[in-house]
């Protein structure tokens, strides 16, 4: 199976600071699969036109892109380690979480819900251009204040910022843009509220666990289309009962 522009990778990470967050965010009414939030979330788009710096991209493969302080790999854009926004290989960080003992499960728009061409290209845009390649930073007090259950609910709470952010509040802003989120402010959506958001209303489905394979591959040449790549082979079509 190919991943498509929009999908959503939630990752649950095995560390301590990953459990503290999925535990933290937790909630027994949520759906299923969600009732353990996902500490981490990370969402994929067609590669700019341009040549990347060190890799050139063969067609039809998606780019990873997130905020994050904990990623061991070069920003594929910048070309360097990055403590905010950036751009990855989807192996790459999927084998991360897999290795380290956690997981990840993917979300994918409804068909209703899918992306135009130009809603597309504008995805690339915003995570591309507006993000990574102006090098916002990670927004680490934004991510501790949206986990808080009351204080978020009120006028207390800090209005919306865009020039840090963290996971989850740089996909929801980036989702209002393209209308598949009602306007709120994008920092009080932590990675659970996020994705449960999206769910319950049947914007996005989930698609199950990605399997990576027991050793990250290279990045492929386009002798080797992304679709045959191993870490796919786990996904399936089938929509999970949680999805309600």
């Amino acid at each position: 199976m190919l991943f498509q522009p929009g999908d959503i990778a939630a990752c649950f990470g095995s560390d301590l600071t990953s459990r503290i967050v999925s535990y933290g965010t937790a909630s027994p009414f949520a759906p299923q699969r969600l009732r353990v939030a996902p500490s981490h979330v990370a969402i994929l788009c067609d590669p700019p036109g341009r040549v990347l710096k060190h890799h050139q991209q063969p067609p039809g493969r998606m780019l990873w892109v997130e905020s994050t302080t904990l990623c061991p790999h070069p920003c594929l854009i910048r070309g360097t380690h990055v403590a905010g926004s950036q751009a990855q290989q989807p192996e790459d960080r999927i084998a991360d979480y897999a290795h380290g003992g956690g997981r990840v499960d993917l979300y994918r728009l409804a068909d209703v819900n899918s992306l135009t061409g130009r809603e597309r290209r504008l995805l690339t845009q915003l995570l591309i251009d507006r993000f990574v390649r102006r090098a916002i930073d990670y927004d680490l007090r934004g991510a501790v204040l949206s986990g808080t259950r009351v204080f978020q609910l009120t006028r207390c709470f800090p209005r919306a910022d865009l020039s840090q952010l963290f996971c989850s509040e740089m996909i929801a802003a980036v989702l209002m843009r393209l209308g598949r989120l009602n306007r709120e402010n994008p920092s009080r959506f932590h990675p659970g509220r996020l994705l449960r958001t999206l769910v319950r209303t049947g914007v996005y489905a989930c698609l199950g666990p990605i399997t990576p394979p027991p050793v990250a591959a290279p990045f492929p040449t386009t002798s080797q289309p992304y679709h045959t790549h191993p870490c796919l082979s786990s996904l399936t079509e089938r929509r999970f009962g949680d999805n309600r």
